[in-house]
């Protein structure tokens, strides 16, 4: 049972939760409808985005019959935490190699001169046409929106940092629903949130993290919405599933394995509310495909007859696979699934094949040694990205599962059936030794954990659940500790480089390599004249800060009169 403040309590998240989800769905949808109306409004999307979700706000604390004292508490949460999220994203500049490459392409051309919509084949550079024109765009069309609000691109980011409090508060409130106490609750809350497949892309345009946020959301607003209706619950998990729906091909897969597997849950559980469940479902899915995500689920279907392409092919056009050829570590390249999962799990930090090597090492659980945590400066660690005692965390709970199945607790099929659609969904995808292509992998050493600290559980039991969870936070906070560290002081030597650049008052020639569009707002917002390379290399040129050290292409310059 939940207590009548907890009760009150997981409203309030819920609600605020539901705030997030629908400011960032009426970014996308504003956008979308500037654009097919020729730009109308464009620069009042966002404002206009927010002033819809506070009103959305207050209609559901009517709604949910939140006391007077509480009703205005959502509201300032929401407010405070868009103002924090671009306030964040303003400092920090984004340095990751796909956000400069081809997320912040597509932002700027939506911005000022693509209409995704009426042009979805429009032609770009042959290195990145397939990604812009094919990929999910929710993320991007909110983007875009802020960024003619504000005129600076950066504050774009402000959606990760969104993405994270969403997650937060959402599972804090399907938490309480569920009986938890406060402290229990607040701590596995954060430990779900801080997902480092999560943390390690908050200070740039990659979706990942975005995408995995929001379905956290969606699955723990299904999963309350089945025990007890609320409107907050309901907006929460129609607005993440739209969210995640259309940050990433994989956040509709996920959520139509986690709609399955609730519904067998739903049948066997809760069978009265089975049906209401599958059209609840049915009728998101459509929304955040065919509404939402016209472009791209709708228009790759139109132009190469498979929604999901590039990451599957049609007979017109095959699939692009550019990670197992050029990203995947080189003892991993053909290795069945089982194999990569190992590695997934028992892998050295590591970032091969561009750092330490071309071939990922296995490390024994909390084995790892304090030169490993480098690894956590990529903003996409690839071997062992969960963290460095993430193993040993997942084998300690692992037993905790087996004692708990042993015990038959009455909620042990459910935990079976939820970590059995897990380690499913991971297995279909042979990217799974990748953090950011298999997200959920975080949450199997949590599930048991949720069910061992509820009230009344032996308290040998809690003890061991309590020693795992630390340990996990701690993990958790390690990497986003080195992630952000890094963050922090490039962004600074960032913004000290390019002021040095501007105060000398001179041309320079930069060679932009991939990153030709980000470079050309980044360098024109700050004010530096400058001749693009393009492609061309200066071998001999300084290193404008970028990309993390050991990755290909950095930006490079030189002023037109050094050297000559």
């Amino acid at each position: 049972m939940t207590s009548g403040k907890n009760e009150s309590l997981a409203v309030v998240c819920w609600t605020t939760t539901a705030m997030l989800g629908c400011f960032l769905c009426f970014l996308h949808l504003g956008a979308m409808i500037s654009l097919m109306a020729n730009r109308t409004g464009f620069r009042l999307i966002a404002p206009l985005a927010l002033l819809a979700a506070l009103l959305a706000g207050v209609w559901l604390t009517h709604k949910e019959r939140l006391s007077q004292g509480l009703r205005w508490l959502p509201l300032a949460l929401t407010i405070g935490l868009i103002a924090l999220s671009v306030a964040l994203s303003a400092f920090y500049f984004d340095l990751s190699w796909d956000g400069q490459w081809y997320h912040q392409t597509a932002i700027i051309h939506i911005a000022s001169d693509w209409n995704p919509l009426t042009d979805p084949m429009h032609e770009f550079a042959k290195h990145l046409q397939a990604w812009v024109r094919h990929y999910p765009k929710g993320p991007w069309y909110e983007a875009a929106a802020i960024y003619r609000t504000t005129g600076h691109i950066e504050l774009g980011k402000c959606v990760p940092w969104i993405a994270l409090a969403a997650a937060f508060f959402g599972t804090l409130a399907a938490l309480l629903e569920g009986g938890l106490h406060r402290a229990p609750a607040i701590v596995l809350a954060a430990v779900i949130a801080l997902n480092p497949a999560v943390t390690s892309e908050l200070t740039g345009f990659m979706v990942d993290g975005i995408m995995f946020s929001f379905l956290t959301v969606a699955i723990a607003a299904m999963i309350s919405a089945i025990r007890s209706f609320g409107w907050a619950v309901l907006v929460s998990g129609i607005t993440a599933s739209i969210v995640a729906i259309n940050a990433k091909f994989t956040g509709l897969v996920f959520l139509c394995i986690a709609f399955a597997a609730v519904g067998v849950w739903c049948w066997f559980d809760q069978r009265a509310k089975a049906a209401r469940f599958a059209v609840a479902a049915c009728g998101t899915v459509v929304l955040g495909v065919c509404v939402w995500g016209y472009n791209p689920y709708v228009t790759n279907t139109i132009h190469v007859h498979q929604p999901l392409y590039p990451v599957l092919g049609s007979a017109q056009c095959p699939a692009i696979d550019h990670i197992e050829r050029g990203e995947t570590p080189k003892n991993m390249r053909g290795r069945n699934r089982l194999v990569r999962l190992g590695y997934a799990i028992f892998g050295r930090p590591g970032n091969q094949p561009y750092f330490a090597g071309s071939s990922a090492t296995l490390m024994l659980p909390f084995m790892a040694h304090r030169a490993d945590l480098y690894a956590y400066t990529y903003q996409e660690t690839r071997v062992a990205g969960f963290g460095p005692w993430f193993s040993g965390c997942l084998l300690l709970s692992l037993a905790l599962t087996t004692w708990l199945v042993a015990d038959r607790i009455p909620s042990r099929w459910m935990l079976l059936l939820i970590c059995a659609t897990i380690v499913g969904s991971l297995l279909m995808n042979r990217h799974l030794w990748w953090p950011r292509y298999g997200p959920q992998l975080w949450w199997l050493p949590i599930l048991p954990l949720i069910l061992t600290l509820q009230p009344g559980r032996p308290r040998r039991q809690q003890g061991l659940a309590w020693a795992v969870l630390g340990v996990l936070l701690l993990n958790a906070l390690i990497v986003t500790g080195v992630r952000m560290k890094w963050e922090t002081t490039h962004s600074i030597a960032l913004r000290r480089q390019l002021k040095n650049m501007h105060d000398a008052g001179t041309e320079y020639r930069v060679s932009t390599r991939y990153f030709t569009a980000s470079a050309r707002v980044r360098l024109g917002e700050v004010g530096i004249r400058y001749q693009d390379l393009g492609m061309k290399k200066l071998p001999s040129g300084h290193e404008l800060v970028s990309v993390v050290e050991h990755y290909p292409d950095a930006t490079r310059y030189l002023a037109v009169d050094e050297n000559r």
